[in-house]
């Protein structure tokens, strides 16, 4: 119950601190001086083409990276807390019990769908908003070409909590910086960061639904 109030909550401030952001600069609070700042462009056919190969890169740096997880786990300063639920752990897809998430039957429960929904929604526009929206263009003031190196290291390590997964996460999070930098267009992160996050959304719906996987 804990994780449905403090993700959703979390991700909300990330997003707000984007807007504070965007307002202390000194923008116009209007839709195209927020879209121009936040690079919030038309989605090109070739930013669709960009962010499909982001997407299958992701996908396989996550999935061809997952013995890390394991690996950093035997490391007694980056093992998970023995409190942390199995959702969270290495090996998360065999070790959790089908129709229970966060140790809270799912069966019946549809307004934790309703509050995946509203989570999801947070943590894609939340985080995008605020690591490449916000802070890239700053970043790209300061450092040049090799901004996306820093942003991708800060949102990587923005995953510290789960410090077993960041040799999982970061490279992913470097890619994406890399090519949002090139393509000026924050959408194809928000786009490849719905769909990756998507998965979990679907495992609590059909759980939800009595199907469980």
């Amino acid at each position: 119950m804990g994780y449905l109030v403090g993700w959703p909550t979390s991700m909300a401030l990330f997003f707000i601190a984007a807007v504070v952001g965007y307002k202390l600069e000194g923008n116009a609070i209007q839709w195209r001086s927020f879209a121009s700042r936040f690079r919030l462009a038309r989605m090109t056919g070739e930013d669709w083409l960009w962010t499909l190969g982001l997407f299958i890169i992701s996908m396989a740096l996550y999935f061809g990276l997952g013995f890390t997880s394991q690996w950093l786990a035997q490391i007694p300063i980056l093992a998970p807390h023995p409190l942390v639920p199995p959702d969270f752990c290495p090996g998360a897809a065999s070790a959790r019990v089908p129709g229970i998430f966060m140790g809270m039957p799912l069966v019946g429960k549809w307004w934790v769908v309703l509050v995946f929904l509203v989570g999801w929604l947070l943590n894609v526009f939340g985080e995008e908003f605020w690591f490449r929206g916000y802070f890239l263009p700053r970043q790209e003031l300061a450092m040049g070409a090799r901004a996306w190196i820093a942003n991708g290291l800060m949102f990587g390590f923005n995953h510290i909590w789960q410090p077993w997964n960041l040799l999982l996460i970061v490279p992913a999070a470097l890619v994406g910086a890399y090519v949002v930098q090139r393509r000026r267009n924050t959408w194809i992160l928000i786009v490849m960061h719905g769909l990756m996050n998507l998965t979990l959304v679907a495992v609590v719906v059909l759980n939800v639904a009595g199907i469980n996987v």
